[in-house]
């Protein structure tokens, strides 16, 4: 929590000045990660695909955004084009889908796979400090994971379902300035 307290210290005064997509219902924000395995913030990044987000390589950090209520994404100052955050689960062999998948961002806010799934994904407020930024959740059930070399972000509704190369996460925003 101490560098929570670091980063609302450095952007609390900034937030009035956060960028706001044209016909966005909230300021812009980077999801930042944090995990009990390395308390430096470390900034949610497109992968080199294009669509699956990651902690590592020097892909781009999307902007986030509200918009008529759901979470939305853009590259762009202008807002165009959009991009639809979604989770990339799996159809099993009895045909149910997955709990877990790959979190990713749809340019075209759908998917070729039948299990993706695009969720209402919401922000909660840091209950210590609603100053310290705002933590992003999945119907408050689950959570994210950092997984593999390359540390690709998953949701998972249980820990110990998908890959086992993981590290728990907290998305938590910061104000894109």
């Amino acid at each position: 929590m101490k560098f929570l307290s670091t980063i609302s210290l450095l952007i609390a005064p900034l937030a009035s000045w956060a960028l706001v997509i044209p016909n966005a219902d909230t300021p812009s924000f980077y999801f930042v990660a944090t995990s009990p395995d390395n308390a430096t913030p470390r900034t949610v990044r497109i992968g080199a695909d294009g669509i699956y987000t990651t902690l590592s390589g020097s892909g781009t950090a999307i902007q986030a955004y509200f918009f008529q209520g759901s979470l939305t994404g853009t590259l762009d100052k202008s807002g165009s084009p959009t991009f639809h955050p979604f989770l990339n689960t799996s159809p099993r062999e009895d045909g149910s889908c997955t709990t877990f998948g790959q979190f990713g961002y749809s340019p075209q806010g759908s998917s070729p796979n039948t299990c993706a799934s695009f969720p209402r994904f919401q922000i909660q407020s840091n209950p210590e400090n609603s100053q310290l930024g705002s933590k992003l959740t999945n119907n408050n059930v689950g959570g994210f994971y950092a997984c593999g070399p390359d540390e690709i972000i998953w949701y998972k509704q249980n820990a110990q379902e998908g890959p086992q190369n993981c590290s728990p996460v907290d998305l938590y925003t910061v104000p894109v300035l």
